[in-house]
């Protein structure tokens, strides 16, 4: 008896962690939450899996109907289920975390987000300064997203989806400094780029603030980001520290 009743109880939602580069900073897009429980309060976009729907679809169904956005790289990151995260009953949720490209948040972009009705905010915060206890369990799911970014980006190309076509080193370095919370040395960091990742310098290249000469590249490698392994390699890690 106990199995049937757990299944007219059980909810089953997706959470999605949203990442965008912007100043060279982490940050997570919130929404505040309409609904209770937790109304008024800063939550992850969620919501509810249809019962024939498939995980991916919700994830991109749900971050559309709560900000508007669409199409972005999703990827499931692990399942929440502690009793008692949820007060509607038994809630399991798949979390998802979803990548925005080069030059988000930006003003356009930010125009481009239409709130849905469950929410009535929705807004980019550094992922250092989150405003307070998320709802549910949102903040350890934020956490633990960022954490599968940090090492996501030692083995795949993760960290060209956070800049743009063409970048310095320090543009580079930047992306894994934001995403690990960890300072790298520029000398070793751009001797094991190189030796890692297929960079392309680009001839008569100018920076982009500055406009003088300056040594930009291009990557030119495969830009699929597989599943990662349970181990990272030691060969895979980022040194020297500073």
């Amino acid at each position: 008896m106990e199995g049937p009743r757990l299944r007219r109880e059980l909810i089953l939602t997706v959470d999605i962690a949203c990442f965008a580069l912007a100043d060279r900073r982490l940050h997570v897009l919130l929404v505040r939450r309409r609904e209770v429980p937790f109304a008024g309060s800063w939550s992850l976009p969620s919501g509810e899996v249809g019962s024939d729907e498939p995980l991916d679809d919700a994830a991109q169904r749900v971050l559309s109907e709560t900000t508007g956005l669409w199409g972005l790289y999703l990827e499931q990151l692990y399942t929440f289920g502690d009793p008692g995260r949820d007060a509607r009953g038994r809630a399991i949720s798949v979390a998802q975390y979803a990548i925005l490209p080069s030059g988000v948040p930006s003003t356009r972009h930010r125009a481009e987000t239409k709130l849905g009705r469950s929410v009535e905010d929705a807004t980019w915060f550094p992922i250092d300064e989150l405003p307070g206890p998320l709802a549910f369990d949102h903040g350890r799911i934020a956490t633990y997203a960022r954490w599968r970014l940090a090492q996501k980006i030692l083995y795949t190309p993760l960290a060209f989806y956070l800049l743009p076509d063409s970048f310095t080193m320090a543009d580079l370095r930047a992306v894994h400094e934001a995403v690990s919370g960890e300072r790298y040395d520029p000398s070793n960091f751009s001797r094991q780029m190189m030796t890692r990742w297929d960079l392309a310098p680009v001839p008569g290249s100018r920076d982009r603030r500055t406009r003088r000469p300056a040594r930009l590249f291009h990557y030119i490698g495969p830009r699929e980001i597989p599943g990662g392994p349970d181990d990272v390699d030691e060969a895979s890690t980022v040194g020297t520290h500073e």
